[in-house]
């Protein structure tokens, strides 16, 4: 195949689209690269056709994957309570800024009365702490899935609500749920509203197996939209630096074509 290489003497092969892959995907990681977590991911999902079939999804300048990983993993060098706050509109205790466990991709069962079948649930960014479970579900370039392999009604929004609804009850916690992703996602943030605005449409799409909801309205008050183009801003303003204690210029850099 036909490679090029940058100013950084990584290697790229360009998609039929024109986007960057790099041949090696932990190329565009700038952090933890030889992490476990990120390198089975990395290996897991991959193109099958085109100028770039064999090559990691997690390569591609517009991966979802490698953003996620690369901006909360660096955010994750610095404690929770310095920057926890300025990203997730989400009230944390002392206890839970000490006792918080993140997870990529961890995979959570579907509640047991749903009549129809389905495997796991891979959640892009998950955190947990004694009284909450936020499932995060990430988008870059692209939109939600409208339906779900075996389920052609099920979107991925509602797959995560009632898959984390269910887990979080299951284990005496809190649910929060935040769609997160760029401002051209525009079918995404269509479909996220209507649920948010209209929780009895949550109700339509669940309510008939899950009687352990009581409020879909309380269900809508714990979801929100996150977008990328704020957390740049975040990263970009000096006084959070300085609160995080972090050194963000290379993440930075990694973003700043981006949005």
């Amino acid at each position: 195949r036909n490679t090029s290489v940058d100013h950084k003497g990584r290697v790229y092969v360009r998609s039929d689209t024109g986007v960057r892959v790099f041949v090696d995907f932990r190329d565009n990681l700038i952090v933890d690269k030889d992490d476990s977590s990120v390198n089975t991911q990395g290996n897991r999902f991959r193109y099958r056709k085109g100028l770039v079939h064999g090559l990691s999804y997690m390569g591609s300048e517009n991966s979802e994957d490698a953003i996620t990983w690369n901006v909360f993993k660096t955010l994750m060098k610095s404690p929770v309570c310095k920057w926890f706050s300025y990203i997730f509109p989400v009230h944390m205790t002392g206890e839970e800024y000490e006792n918080t466990e993140f997870s990529f991709w961890k995979e959570f069962l579907p509640p047991p009365s749903r009549p129809v079948k389905e495997g796991k649930t891979h959640v892009d960014f998950s955190i947990e702490t004694p009284d909450k479970l936020i499932f995060v579900e990430v988008k870059y370039k692209s939109d939600i899935s409208p339906a779900t392999r075996y389920d052609s009604e099920r979107d991925q929004i509602i797959r995560n609500i009632d898959v984390g609804t269910w887990t979080a009850g299951h284990n005496g916690k809190d649910f929060y749920f935040f769609l997160l992703l760029s401002g051209e996602c525009v079918l995404s943030v269509d479909r996220f509203n209507l649920y948010k605005k209209k929780p009895e449409r949550m109700e339509e799409k669940i309510g008939f197996y899950r009687d352990d909801i009581k409020d879909y309205s309380s269900v809508a008050a714990h979801i929100n939209l996150l977008y990328w183009e704020n957390i740049y801003r975040v990263l970009q303003d000096k006084a959070f630096a300085e609160k995080s204690g972090l050194c963000l210029v290379e993440l930075l850099d990694f973003l700043k074509d981006k949005f």
